[in-house]
């Protein structure tokens, strides 16, 4: 497991190896909470998923439909992102129905599982989107567990604690949503976000969120949902009140070299 730490909250992990334990983060205060990742116990799930996404990717109107709605996104990731969150809601119909037990689970045992919390209907984005991590990973996509947090717009005054999926492509960078699909009908459509940023705004971003003091690392990309065009926030924050300048897509000045000089 690589794990970085960003504060007492928020965390991005990727190669999550089967029982590696993972903070399960800010919804929960701190990250001193963890659940125990038995990836093995989820091969049966793990199989479903990508004899599903086998079968989308081949399917000539998914092919097209996308040509349309996203025509940079790739229609293999596409696949497995829409198997996973169907997959999982028939699977587990009930992986939040005792949500609000969810404090009461993790304090009763602190060496719950991740098959436990799925099989006790307490999952959250945090349980989610580990289970997304794992199978993504396997996969051989290039993806990694953010628990962080997310803003409806630059201009709310606190972030909402979340967990995510920061998905690279070899087109492009993206945010996946995996505890927050879009229904349509009797199916959920992934939600993906492309990254409204310049790359020195993707610099910026990884810059302030390694701060050595752990403290005012907050900060937060603009992104836009691929098939909606919706704007939602993701990011860093510590739980205190959120200020312009953490908005980074929204508060630099483009990158200009100076010159005479190669900056990278």
């Amino acid at each position: 497991m690589n794990f970085e730490k960003f504060n007492d909250v928020n965390c991005r992990i990727d190669d999550i190896q089967n029982n590696d334990e993972i903070p399960i983060g800010g919804s929960m205060g701190n990250l001193n909470t963890v659940v125990t990742a038995d990836i093995d116990n989820f091969e049966h799930f793990f199989q479903i998923v990508e004899k599903n996404a086998s079968r989308f990717e081949q399917k000539e109107d998914m092919k097209t439909w996308l040509a349309e709605k996203a025509p940079d996104f790739d229609v293999r990731a596409f696949a497995h992102m829409y198997a996973f969150d169907n997959v999982l809601r028939i699977v587990y119909p009930d992986l939040s129905v005792n949500e609000s037990s969810r404090g009461k689970f993790y304090n009763e045992d602190k060496h719950k599982t991740l098959s436990q919390a799925f099989k006790a209907g307490v999952c959250r984005c945090a349980e989610i989107a580990i289970l997304a991590q794992a199978y993504f990973q396997r996969n051989g996509f290039k993806t990694k567990y953010f628990g962080g947090d997310v803003l409806n717009s630059p201009n709310e005054e606190f972030a909402e604690a979340h967990s995510f999926i920061a998905f690279q492509t070899e087109k492009d960078d993206y945010f996946y949503d995996p505890a927050n699909p879009i229904l349509e009908s009797t199916s959920y459509f992934p939600r993906i976000s492309s990254l409204e940023v310049t790359p020195f705004q993707k610099k910026q971003f990884e810059t302030k969120l390694h701060t050595e003091n752990q403290v005012n690392n907050c900060a937060f990309l603009e992104s836009k949902n691929i098939l909606t065009g919706d704007t939602l926030y993701y990011g860093c924050a510590n739980g205190g009140c959120i200020l312009p300048s953490y908005i980074i897509s929204k508060n630099t000045l483009p990158f200009v070299p100076t010159k005479g000089r190669d900056i990278k």
